[in-house]
């Protein structure tokens, strides 16, 4: 299971190989339920958190939100697809994810998701982390998914 990113090197800042190291990082352990703690650590203390319609602010909130990304699925896999720089610190990018359900019969579903992410630590050469990540979810799939859960 792969989690490298490559971007276009003629689009690229300096700062893509540590943001890419990042994100890679980062989404193996939002694909590990039992990674809670970790995935909140990649958030500064006061960042904020889109997560389709939901919105966290801050670590608990954050981790209360992740909590609740696991509820319904079994599994999840990650699938980045290509990667945007906005400058030094911001990056948009687009993927598939996979879950596997809990309800039902365990089947699968993929959803097509972007995000937006803004970095803290990117210039002072310090720890990176998110201060904001937007996710963006296909709709319709999402919503439909999430009605088949409550059932």
């Amino acid at each position: 299971m792969s989690y490298e990113i490559t971007p276009s090197q003629s689009l690229s800042p300096q700062t893509a190989p540590r943001i890419l190291s990042f994100l890679s990082s980062f989404y193996q352990t939002s694909d590990t339920e039992s990674q809670h703690n970790a995935y909140v650590d990649y958030f500064t203390p006061d960042a904020t958190l889109h997560m389709g319609p939901k919105t966290a602010v801050g670590t608990e909130e954050i981790r209360e939100l992740r909590l609740g990304l696991w509820t319904h699925v079994v599994s999840r896999k990650h699938t980045p697809v290509k990667v945007f720089f906005g400058g030094e610190d911001e990056v948009m990018l687009y993927g598939i994810v996979r879950y596997v359900l809990r309800q039902g019969d365990g089947g699968e579903v993929e959803v097509p998701w972007a995000g937006r992410v803004i970095f803290d630590g990117v210039k002072e050469e310090e720890e990176l982390r998110m201060k904001f990540y937007q996710v963006y979810l296909a709709s319709l799939l999402f919503f439909s998914v999430q009605g088949r859960l409550r059932d």
